[in-house]
């Protein structure tokens, strides 16, 4: 089901009128609302094909078995079982995400399988979303095992109080221990029910379930409790909202329309004025689309009363590389960096080693968006830019601050250095990336409004990073737009635009990942 459907406006308004009504929620408040916003998820996510709800509920029985014995032998000081458990969880995560995922491409590279091994193999569809939720999954685990979460339901799922009430009752006699341990049992598996329920959902939660942004046990699991419909942040939401539909249906949308003339056998036909002007617009769109996403699961999460991180800040302001990881899909960067990077050493084992790591964090990155070559590839540039700007930056820095016009230089090259690498997301393979490479090198007939339709639409982004640009550079008085006439102005006009020139409805980019 996606965000700018007809269906899922009718799912969110049921929801939230079910979600908050009084009458329904009585005095259990929180078991009310995480169920309902449990139901309404398995809904959206099983509405085009039901069929994926079963591995879902495999992904999340699994990690809450194992969550509940990480935490138990962690109350019972046992370190070696919770490594045990830990490993058995990220084990099963990665399982389910290499043979839905990954299984059909490395059977093309084992040339000894049967024709009819490799066909079955490559038959495996991709269920929607799972790296997200994969994801969400290890980041509990280990969460958990660092001792980094910290909950009532801690204690509850472990069934402690229920062993301590079983040897309470039993000094009291055998039909009272008998009794005693029946009241025990039963209470400890209503709690770890009620476990059970909050990581199903963390793990379900329906606006980041399918794309991100990905959100941390330590971060969400402390939010889980009743919420007030007088507590909504609704600042939050509207301007959430508002700015990220505008991004997908009115920008993100109509440049798709645009940017698809460079598959064939459209892109024969095109200069390379205009090969260079749709791929800056679709620099443009995979930001709108995906920052889009992101706002709107931001909004929708405020309307249930839970904050999730922002995940774009301003990404095409970047003067280098390095600096546009701090700032494009930062919970994807922030989860490499803590489950990845760091674990691998990071930067405490030398100086060969970081570049290393950096190199192999990337490309393990590249391969979590999609088991082709091409995003191999893009992984593996990203991380070849990433040591070699360490190697460089860490120089010139020694030597000052950078003076103006290197700054403008480093924006240029990182903007065109991430352009051009979003063709291994563009082009359906690698063989169509070199094709556009041969065709800027080669005059050829333009074909439709190249130049026009990107430079309309992609409009919007550009402001928007100007006015990021603002955000950061310019005095305090000159920032005073929040709460502003001018502020209402532009959201005003956004909707405006929603209303009327929305694109053809398109389904967003990262749901392939």
């Amino acid at each position: 089901m996606l965000f700018n459907s007809w269906e899922f406006l009718v799912l969110l308004l049921v929801t939230f009128v079910v979600y908050y009504v009084p009458w329904l929620r009585g005095r259990h408040g929180k078991a009310w609302q995480v169920t309902v916003a449990l139901v309404a998820s398995v809904v959206f996510y099983g509405w085009e094909d039901p069929r994926l709800l079963l591995l879902l509920a495999v992904s999340c029985v699994g990690n809450s078995v194992a969550t509940g014995r990480i935490i138990q032998h962690k109350l019972a000081g046992d370190e070696g079982r919770v490594k045990r458990w830990v490993r058995m969880a990220v084990a099963l995560n990665l399982g389910l995400l290499g043979v839905f995922k990954y299984a059909p491409f490395i059977a093309g590279m084992l040339p000894f399988l049967p024709v009819q091994w490799v066909q079955a193999l490559r038959s495996i569809p991709l269920p929607i979303g799972i790296s997200f939720y994969t994801f969400h999954g290890i980041s509990m685990i280990v969460d958990v095992a660092r001792g980094e979460v910290t909950r009532e339901s801690d204690v509850l799922m472990s069934g402690e109080s229920g062993a301590v009430e079983a040897a309470v009752e039993e000094t009291r006699g055998d039909g009272a221990a008998a009794h005693g341990g029946l009241r025990a049992f039963l209470s400890h598996g209503q709690r770890f029910a009620k476990g059970v329920r909050d990581i199903g959902f963390y793990l379900l939660f329906f606006p980041q379930l399918v794309a991100g942004p990905i959100v941390k046990a330590k971060q969400f699991w402390p939010q889980i409790a009743a919420k007030r419909f007088g507590d909504i942040a609704w600042g939050t939401v509207w301007r959430s909202l508002i700015a990220g539909y505008f991004l997908k249906m009115v920008v993100a949308d109509n440049l798709s329309e645009q940017t698809v003339t460079l598959t064939k056998p459209w892109m024969a036909q095109l200069s390379p004025p205009d090969l260079m002007a749709l791929l800056y617009g679709y620099s443009l769109q995979i930001f709108a689309d995906f920052a889009g996403y992101s706002l709107i699961a931001i909004g929708l999460a405020a309307m249930f009363g839970y904050r999730f991180p922002m995940n774009f800040n301003f990404p095409y302001l970047s003067t280098s590389v390095t600096e546009f990881w701090r700032r494009w899909h930062m919970s994807l960067s922030g989860w490499l960096r803590d489950y990845l990077y760091i674990p691998l050493g990071g930067n405490r084992k030398g100086e060969r080693r970081t570049y290393l790591n950096l190199f192999m964090v990337m490309f393990l990155g590249g391969l979590w968006h999609g088991a082709e070559w091409k995003f191999a590839l893009w992984g593996s540039l990203h991380g070849l830019l990433l040591a070699v700007e360490r190697l460089v930056w860490r120089r010139r820095d020694r030597q000052g601050p950078r003076p103006g016009w290197l700054a403008c230089a480093g924006w240029c090259y990182a903007f065109h250095a991430v352009t051009f690498l979003w063709l291994t997301f563009l082009m359906p393979d690698m063989r169509q990336i070199g094709l556009f490479f041969h065709q800027l090198a080669i005059p050829g007939k333009a074909h439709g409004p190249a130049v026009f339709v990107p430079a309309v639409f992609g409009t919007a982004v550009v402001i928007y990073h100007a006015a990021g640009w603002v955000r950061e550079h310019a005095p305090p008085w000159a920032t005073r737009f929040r709460g502003s006439l001018a502020e209402g102005l532009v959201y005003g006009g956004m909707l405006f635009l929603l209303l009327t020139n929305a694109g053809s409805p398109q389904g967003f980019i990262y749901f392939q990942f």
